[in-house]
């Protein structure tokens, strides 16, 4: 797998670090020092942390309870440019008990902020490893049926023979589970144990996963189960040549046992980072994030140009109509404000991004993949998701626009369309008068009615062609054909919707006109869901290519009838 070097981790990750924070139940507080209060504490090495994280440039705060640590993310934010030094047992009283870091760990893990942490500890790091990977929600997923069915079958055996069963587990299996990894040598014996006792071949993988949770389940509190996340996708090294470490969402904990010296608490971090080997795109969006808090405010004036260009940017929001047009504009300003930011920090932001990729020879799906972790993916699913990415984004609240697509279910199926009505004559307020005007609050819309189709390898090879749209739907790729390949005629309609075409949460509602029995044409209530919206270039081709199919504008040649 293609490696990112240590330098653009650390440029990315570590250079950024501008405040540590240190919790430590065995830690004096600044008000406890300044008084002399240490008989029960360990200054020697708070100090040594503390002098550690000065020598690196950084702002430090050393306390000794959780709290401090939870009332800081709930209230001002661990973020990228912090870092968080926590031991792994923070109750005196219960020296044994890792709840209270655990939780503190799930609050990182689900905040909208990245966060390292240095789990600085006294237990063994597999230990640790192997709780925090379980408390993220690590761990191979077992469907419901499957789960059930090894209930019943561990409820029906005799307490001697699942005993037995249990002992065959051991260490290895349970880290294997927690990787999400298959069954391997080290389950041998817990499988053989299993067969022994005459489960269903088709249950051993679940039996398994079952019994490697109910001994984690074991040894935490049910404060922390209750707050595992089970679907999290949580990766773990338990490797012993190198740092052990999780990571998951927004968390990355590498974990070093307090013997070790202070000093090495950096070098411990960095060759965990190599150890992960994250995606390039996460390391361009944590490097550009950096950047742009270093970039300042005096870039920030540059962005914002002139008095009289702000006047005119202010004044497309205070001319909207009504509020849901103020929102669209406010957000087109953001994006545009963002383009010419990202401009000012081009060196930085493009520059680093630049050196992630070098030249091979390999096929590039292939590496992408790699760099992506997309294990199991195809190449057709990769270009697929390219294509998406070139043709369209989501859009789930607003006016209904050019190039929307959006479905209705009929039956068990989804029939698709693609709005190809200019954006100008969808602005609420235009059009208000003749049959527009008459239809209000319904909305008339032409639309291109897509056809789903198979054969995703073919599709890709011809995506040049621009007749086919692709999208991610409900955990498929999908493929909506807007143009036929023989005729290259697109299926033209006119839909109204409802309350001026108004989408909330991807939902909307209207008339779709149809035939009933008597084949008579009639108008049927539907409700819409918008899928995606296309981007500005293939919307307007679509819309003008919709616009010649209208006006019918040909030559006058006679085709030969076809041969009997």
């Amino acid at each position: 797998m293609p490696n990112i070097s240590p330098e653009l981790l650390k440029e990315a990750f570590i250079d950024p670090i501008r405040f540590a924070l240190v919790v430590d139940d065995e830690f004096p507080t600044y008000s406890q020092m300044a008084r002399q209060e240490l008989e029960r504490y360990d200054a020697a090495r708070a100090e040594s942390l503390f002098g550690f994280c000065r020598s690196q440039g950084w702002l430090c705060d050393v306390d000794n309870a959780v709290r401090v640590a939870e009332e800081f993310e709930r209230d001002k934010h661990l973020n990228q440019s912090d870092l968080l030094i926590l031991d792994f047992h923070l109750e005196s009283d219960k020296p044994e008990d890792p709840t209270r870091a655990l939780g503190v760990l799930q609050s990182l893990a689900a905040s909208d902020h990245f966060n390292l942490v240095i789990i600085y500890t006294a237990a063994p790091p597999a230990d640790v490893a192997r709780d925090v990977a379980y408390s993220l929600g690590g761990g191979v997923l077992i469907s419901e049926a499957d789960e059930e069915s090894v209930s019943d079958f561990i409820e029906e055996l005799d307490p001697d023979v699942y005993e037995k069963i249990l002992d065959s587990s051991n260490r290895e299996v349970i880290q294997n589970f927690l990787s999400s990894k298959r069954l391997s040598d080290s389950s041998r014996a817990l499988v053989q144990s299993l067969r022994d006792a005459k489960i269903n071949q088709h249950l051993i993988s679940s039996a398994v996963a079952y019994i490697c949770k109910e001994q984690l389940a074991e040894t935490l509190s049910a404060e922390v189960i209750s707050g595992r996340r089970a679907s999290a996708n949580v990766e773990v090294s338990f490797s012993s040549g190198g740092p052990m470490w999780v990571a998951e969402g927004n968390l990355f904990a590498v974990i070093v046992n307090k013997q070790e010296a202070v000093n090495v608490l950096l070098q411990r971090l960095e060759s965990a980072l190599v150890s992960w080997n994250p995606s390039p795109l996460k390391l361009m969006m944590i490097q550009a994030r950096a950047a742009l808090e270093k970039a300042g405010t005096t870039v920030d004036l540059k962005v914002l140009d002139t008095p009289r260009r702000q006047a005119g940017w202010l004044l497309r929001i205070l001319s909207a109509t009504d509020l849901a047009e103020r929102k669209r504009h406010i957000h087109e300003l953001y994006g545009r404000l963002f383009e010419r930011l990202i401009k000012h920090v081009d060196e930085m932001v493009i520059g680093f991004g630049s050196k992630l990729f070098l030249d091979s020879e390999e096929a590039p799906a292939k590496i992408a993949r790699e760099m992506a972790k997309a294990t199991g993916v195809s190449d057709e699913d990769i270009y697929h998701a390219l294509n998406e990415h070139l043709c369209s984004d989501s859009y789930t609240d607003g006016i209904i626009t050019t190039g929307v697509v959006f479905r209705c279910k009929r039956g068990d199926e989804y029939s698709y369309w693609l709005c190809a009505s200019p954006a100008c004559d969808l602005v609420i307020g235009q059009n208000a008068n003749g049959w527009d005007g008459d239809l209000h609050p319904y909305r008339p819309i032409n639309a291109i009615r897509l056809t789903p189709v198979n054969g995703l390898r073919k599709r890709l090879e011809s995506a040049t062609h621009g007749r086919d749209i692709f999208l991610h739907v409900d955990g498929v790729s999908v493929v909506l054909e807007v143009a036929d390949s023989t005729t290259r005629q697109m299926k033209m309609e006119t839909l109204l919707l409802a309350n001026g075409g108004a989408i909330e949460s991807s939902v909307f509602a209207g008339l779709v006109i149809a035939l009933d029995g008597d084949r008579n044409p009639g108008v049927v209530e539907s409700e819409f869901q918008s899928v995606a919206l296309l981007r500005s270039d293939y919307a307007n081709k679509f819309l003008a290519e919709s616009g010649y199919q209208r006006a019918r504008i040909g030559v006058d040649f006679i085709p030969i009838p076809k041969k009997a």
